[in-house]
């Protein structure tokens, strides 16, 4: 790994790190100071928030939403395919709302004040004008560490193998007692050992900032995955979420750019394809074809609440025998690239 690329690359790539997250950290920071201009200290202290229900409100609610599904059905059957071109599936939604409800009407949490944990993007967070505590600051921030760490991946990975193929020192590699099955593990591995740490220390930073500048209001809040399996807990355990679903997405594509570029032995196209992947993915939605893609299968955030919608056609088990499709043909293709074709 330290062959691909130079001490200077990692500066660099560790000053525009740490430039982006001070940016963004000031920025989130400062709507909290000026909320605490505007505030007026003889205001009373605000109330708990949340939504409250009786169970005629619950009642009423499943009627209504059972009635929204049923109506949204009849447009999706005379839309026909076209109902798949939107990045936005209105009957996955309704049906999680009423599943939603009927987790309320179940468990009878009646009278108390109840908040469903739904994605916000980061402008939400300018727009919403409410404070930004430390739960929601470290969430936003694991969003954009992950994605610039991404980048930093993807280009480490897209080079770990199509470097040797180029200079030629791959050959040299193998005059050691080593198959080319360990070599690809072992490059897999440093790959994945590499981006880990910097994610483990971004998100460190990210603690650290977070409950050192922003406020810690916990408060109960309800937790669903895939549109269902709701249950009830603390407001920060959305940190737990965020952490392995942006990790997961962050080293899916990673290892995709490590694929790319050692299928390919080119390094350029290793970093190229993955970054492209996601306009040809928003292409692919718009021809009602992208919840078969790869980057809205690896989009996991919008079935555990990350992300505010889902794309029109797509659940969670659905992308997941999509994910498996593409990530695993790929690992075939590498090892198969790497075991039958010549060194040369």
């Amino acid at each position: 790994m330290k062959k691909s690329f130079g001490k200077v690359f990692h500066l660099v790539f560790g000053l525009i790190f740490i430039l982006i997250f001070a940016l963004m950290t000031f920025s989130i920071h400062e709507i909290n100071v000026q909320i605490d201009l505007w505030d007026d200290p003889s205001d009373p202290p605000p109330t708990e928030e949340g939504d409250t229900y009786t169970e005629e409100d619950v009642d009423l609610m499943i009627l209504i939403t059972e009635a929204q599904i049923e109506t949204l059905e009849k447009q999706k059957n005379l839309t026909g395919f076209s109902w798949y071109q939107s990045n936005y599936d209105q009957i996955y939604l309704a049906k999680a709302s009423l599943r939603y409800y009927n987790y309320i009407k179940d468990n009878e949490l009646y009278g108390i004040p109840l908040d469903y944990h739904e994605g916000m993007d980061f402008s939400g967070i300018f727009m919403s004008g409410g404070k930004v505590t430390a739960d929601g600051y470290i969430v936003q921030m694991l969003a954009i560490i992950s994605s610039i760490l991404m980048i930093y991946g993807i280009v480490i990975a897209s080079g770990s193998f199509s470097k040797e193929y180029r200079e030629g020192t791959i050959k040299i590699l193998f005059l050691r007692p080593i198959t080319r099955t360990k070599l690809l593990i072992s490059k897999a591995l440093s790959v994945l050992t590499l981006s880990s740490i910097a994610y483990v220390i971004g998100f460190i930073l990210t603690v650290i900032f977070g409950y050192s500048l922003f406020p810690t209001e916990y408060k109960d809040l309800i937790f669903s995955f895939g549109g269902g399996a709701f249950s009830l807990l603390r407001s920060d355990f959305q940190i737990f979420i965020a952490f392995f679903v942006y990790y997961l997405e962050m080293m899916s594509m990673v290892f995709i750019g490590f694929f790319m570029g050692t299928i390919l032995r080119n390094r350029i196209w290793g970093i190229v394809i993955p970054m492209l992947l996601s306009g040809i993915g928003q292409f692919l939605t718009f021809t009602g074809l992208g919840r078969f893609f790869i980057t809205d299968a690896l989009n996991f955030s919008q079935y555990v609440g990350l992300h505010p919608v889902v794309t029109a056609g797509s659940n969670i088990f659905l992308s997941l025998g999509v994910y498996l499709f593409y990530m695993v043909g790929m690992a075939v293709l590498t090892y198969l690239s790497v075991n039958k074709r010549d060194l040369a």
